[in-house]
């Protein structure tokens, strides 16, 4: 044959082995977006019940808190004992479609943006502080994209524990796109930028920890197992507890901004999220920051694994490598 010439598959062989991110141009991001999409919406779905169980948790202990207090696996009981099976997927929605830009903003814009803090070096031997900042950048800008679909998950996640509590008659909302048209309404466009500060922060410090310590971490495993599932899979465990460790805070500031409504005369319980930090210290101790963290983990660590282990095959099967 020609010098050069290639069979079709030594071309695939040699294209799942290149580096994620060579491929360039707007169908290179699209191809990427829709594994992303896939990736993220299969990961939402196998651990939503553990983020609603989570977000009650976390809704604990606030002022207007009546009932009682349940640890994780009486939480997940509960919610399934008095909304059913399908309380333990309240939200799952508007959490599926804000994981759609989210995910695919983060994971993409992270080889881009990790790129520019580089410069003139390799990707393959970006810096820590280039990872990190790039997974801050990534994860802020993509929360800030999809901070109405999170509100919306957030507020539909808390309604059951309120028509349980007999504070509602009903949930406010039956689904996505009758929460959009009401707190359009309601609220007017503002009303979906509520809590973005700590949503948009907490994003920042996850992906901080997530696409920073998975990158590190691959890097350093990959040397030891290549390029495969087993190395997918202990990244990923690396990437969700620290991305729990890093986001904790963050996410009890959010949920509770988020779901907060108007007392008597008409300010909100907390003003943004150092105020609701120095609220939650007050009144319930330091710990109560990590309120929800070892649910938060399990979810995080199963959602990494089933996550970054669908995508890494899809690209692989789809031709364009690993990612790196």
């Amino acid at each position: 044959r020609a010098l050069g010439a290639e069979k079709p598959a030594e071309a695939m062989v040699k294209a799942a082995a290149m580096p994620g991110g060579e491929a360039k141009g707007p169908l290179a991001i699209l191809h990427k977006f829709c594994l992303t999409g896939t990736a993220s919406m299969a990961a939402e779905g196998f651990t939503f019940p553990i983020d609603i169980t989570k977000t009650r948790l976390q809704l604990q202990g606030q002022a207007d808190f009546t009932g009682t207090k349940f640890g994780f696996g009486g939480m997940m009981m509960n919610i399934a004992k008095t909304e059913g099976l399908a309380g333990l997927y309240a939200g799952v929605t508007p959490a599926v479609a804000r994981h759609i830009p989210y995910t695919g903003f983060r994971a993409i814009g992270y080889e881009y943006i990790r790129a520019i803090f580089c410069g003139d070096k390799p990707k393959d031997q970006a810096p820590l502080l280039a990872k990190m900042a790039a997974g801050m950048t990534a994860g802020a800008i993509g929360q800030a994209i999809a901070v109405p679909c999170d509100l919306i998950k957030v507020r539909m996640q808390g309604d059951g524990r309120l028509v349980a509590a007999g504070k509602l008659d009903k949930a406010r909302y039956t689904g996505l796109f009758d929460a959009f048209t009401k707190i359009k309404a309601q609220e007017g466009m503002s009303g979906f930028y509520v809590g973005c500060t700590p949503a948009i922060q907490r994003a920042a410090l996850v992906n901080l920890g997530e696409l920073t310590t998975y990158d590190t971490a691959k890097k350093a495993i990959v040397v030891y197992t290549g390029d495969n599932l087993l190395c997918h899979l202990c990244s990923a465990i690396c990437s969700g507890f620290v991305a729990s460790l890093c986001s904790t805070p963050a996410d009890v500031a959010k949920s509770r901004i988020m779901n907060q409504s108007k007392l008597p005369d008409g300010t909100y319980p907390y003003a943004g999220t150092f105020d609701c930090w120095r609220k939650v210290v007050a009144n319930e101790g330091p710990l109560a920051l990590y309120k929800g963290f070892i649910p938060g983990w399990l979810r995080l660590g199963p959602w990494q694994l089933v996550f970054w282990c669908s995508y890494e095959q899809l690209r692989i099967l789809t031709g364009i490598g690993g990612f790196k």
